[in-house]
């Protein structure tokens, strides 16, 4: 078997779901022997298609992966009308607005805009994060059919859920709490998550011609103490634009009650 095969293998792996791969599961997976295994993994790191984390040691997609998937993604029609709502969130609230989507567990970064708060919070295009314990993830995955949501975490509502980082659910159950409140408010809201000192506020569309799922949202330094009010008004303000682009693309999540 050639080496852009095995190559092709591991990244099947993890557009099938895994978030993060130790060596020992890689090589299990991949049936391969340990020492043409650690080659494979250790080469695709040098060259950017994986990153290692320095405690774990568990693989993980590279940083390289998500930016080629962002240059993939940018032709995308119901990209461009994201690009205005991001660019109408920025210039609105003065926070760093960002367009995101699903790669399996986990939410990869699109496209970000800085607004003109004198402190932003940046992530760069490409990054990737724990979709259970981040606003945008909870919005996104809100979006999913039941079958999408069990094929990435099961169907058993005790079944613990991989804790990636603060702010995580521990149980599939939780999570489907979560996804409930989310159907109701049509946004989700993280404060001090994976990060601390940092919030965000996120909605979701979904195109109904191909399943495209897309999250927006902004983020702002809760270490500065906003108040609740302010959170409030940056919440509509996500939920209008957000809105108002999911009616124009005709997804249902976004009916108003009239149109029911």
């Amino acid at each position: 078997m050639s080496i852009l095969e095995n190559v092709q293998r591991v990244l099947k792996l993890f557009a099938d779901g895994a978030s993060d791969l130790s060596f020992t599961e890689a090589a299990t997976q991949l049936d391969l022997p340990k020492s043409s295994a650690s080659h494979l993994l250790n080469q695709m790191t040098r060259y950017g298609l994986l990153d290692q984390h320095p405690q774990t040691r568990r693989f993980r997609a590279g940083a390289l992966l998500g930016r080629a998937s962002h240059a993939a993604y940018a032709s995308s029609a119901l990209d461009d009308a994201c690009r205005e709502v991001l660019e109408r969130l920025s210039t609105r609230s003065g926070l760093t607005a960002y367009l995101s989507t699903l790669s399996g567990h986990d939410t990869v970064v699109l496209q970000r805009l800085n607004g003109n708060s004198p402190v932003q919070v940046l992530s760069s295009p490409g990054s990737r994060r724990d979709a259970t314990s981040t606003a945008m993830g909870r919005a996104l995955l809100a979006r999913m059919s039941d079958v999408e949501l069990h094929a990435l975490y099961g169907d058993d509502a005790s079944s613990a859920l991989p804790v990636a980082s603060q702010g995580a659910f521990a149980t599939l159950e939780q999570l489907q709490q979560c996804i409930d409140e989310i159907h109701q408010t049509r946004h989700a809201v993280v404060i001090d998550g994976p990060i601390p000192g940092v919030g965000a506020i996120a909605a979701a569309v979904r195109n109904p011609v191909d399943g495209e799922l897309r999250g927006l949202c902004v983020s702002f330094v809760s270490s500065l103490k906003p108040s609740a009010s302010q959170i409030e008004r940056w919440s509509r303000l996500v939920q209008l634009e957000v809105g108002t682009l999911g009616r124009r693309i005709g997804d249902p999540f976004w009916r108003t009650d009239t149109e029911l």
